[in-house]
């Protein structure tokens, strides 16, 4: 059996009898105090004994990206249980093939670009695919997360080379102590210090918005390293970036309003009426109320116009409005598919098959098996006025009358 950091094994012997017997009962440990809840970067304890059940989930899902990483088409990414914590430097081969294993894929000549792993000024001899030294990666955080990725330095420069495309970066999280984890986060320069970051693979969450937060302020900050320790509350960090972008007005049906917008940050109602901008202070279902009704007007006179009244600001830039006071930023997201860096990620893909291959021989990946639904039942009952159907013959002896 083939060697090397993902080599196969009979796993599943060492694990507990009631997981061998039945292996659909999951076994949910309770969510410690303070960790969130949500998102594919959320944490979770793992037992001590023997083979972890994380372990044999992350066999599966290997083999599920084994079949996934067969086809030629779109792959999306994913997370997996880390090869080791973020604090450590240790098993750096295995961090990486991980991560290509999880990175998402396209179709053969689309796709964005990724990190690469052998991306150094001296391009010396190492141990990355293309036989370089691999890229140097660094670990920051602070008392709520830990995340080790490709040191800032390098980011920045591959994203200034390359004209500042939106590319995916390899990342390793650990939350409040939690299990650690490995995916990815899509990066974008969209100003000077400022980027736009979001996590990929699986549902979001609070987890993954603290995720995607540490790494914008660690690319933003001029102090990467202190940069996490100077954020407090990542998730309030999140929210107040999200607020600096407002919110869109939305053109209304009504003889008496233009638009509407509503601004969840800051509970605020806008609502153009001719050239003017009126804010209030009201609940999403006023809001909703207002926008679902057949005389918006109507609506808008009983529930808003006499309720709290807001200051709101209009950008001539990008035409959200945002609550006055707020230092209000225009969203630019991510930037479409550049093409560039498609060599590396064919290689990695081919790397990636290879690794979950390796490591989940003899596993069958867990899928969803729809079954079918069953059969109609066939109406048996003669329709009315048939004629009756003889009796078949079947040549054998039929019932003796008792005399």
């Amino acid at each position: 059996m083939p060697g090397g950091p993902f080599r196969a094994r009979n796993a599943l012997t060492t694990v507990p009898s009631r997981t061998q017997t039945d292996m659909s009962t999951e076994f949910k440990a309770r969510q410690p105090k303070g960790i969130p809840v949500g998102g594919q970067f959320a944490p979770d304890r793992h037992s001590e004994s023997g083979v972890t059940l994380n372990q044999v989930r992350n066999r599966e899902l290997m083999a599920e990206r084994r079949e996934l990483l067969k086809t030629s088409g779109y792959i999306p990414a994913a997370t997996l249980h880390a090869a080791n914590a973020p604090t450590t430097t240790e098993r750096r081969g295995e961090w990486w093939n991980r991560n290509f294993v999880a990175a998402e894929y396209r179709a053969a000549g689309k796709g964005y670009p990724q990190m690469p792993d052998d991306y150094t000024p001296a391009r010396t001899l190492g141990h990355a695919m293309s036989g370089h030294r691999r890229t140097h990666r660094m670990n920051y955080g602070n008392k709520d997360i830990q995340l080790r990725m490709p040191s800032v330095t390098s980011i920045k420069r591959f994203s200034k080379e390359h004209m500042n495309p939106t590319f995916d970066v390899p990342v390793s999280v650990s939350i409040k102590g939690g299990a650690p984890v490995q995916g990815w986060v899509r990066v974008t320069k969209t100003g000077p210090d400022q980027w736009e970051t979001t996590t990929l693979g699986g549902p979001k969450g609070d987890a993954a918005d603290q995720v995607a937060e540490a790494a914008a302020a660690v690319l933003e900050s001029r102090r990467p390293t202190a940069a996490l320790s100077r954020v407090s509350d990542l998730l309030e960090a999140r929210k107040q970036r999200e607020a600096a972008r407002g919110s869109e007005l939305n053109p209304i049906k009504s003889s008496f309003i233009d638009s509407i917008g509503y601004d969840e940050p800051s509970s605020t109602m806008a609502t153009r009426i001719g050239d003017k901008l009126y804010g209030h202070k009201v609940t999403k279902q006023f809001f909703d109320a207002v926008r679902s009704a057949e005389r918006p007007g109507a609506v808008f006179n009983k529930l808003v116009r006499q309720g709290q009244g807001s200051g709101v600001e209009q950008c001539s830039k990008c035409n959200r409005f945002s609550a006055t006071g707020v230092s209000h930023t225009c969203p630019t997201g991510h930037k479409p598919e550049s093409g560039i860096g498609l060599d590396h990620v064919e290689r990695a893909r081919t790397r990636a098959s290879h690794v979950a291959a390796t490591a989940s021989r003899g596993v069958d990946p867990v899928l969803d098996r729809k079954v079918a639904p069953a059969a109609a039942p066939v109406n048996t009952a003669p329709a009315p006025g048939a004629q009756p159907v003889p009796a078949k013959k079947t040549g054998l002896p039929g019932r003796r009358r008792r005399v």
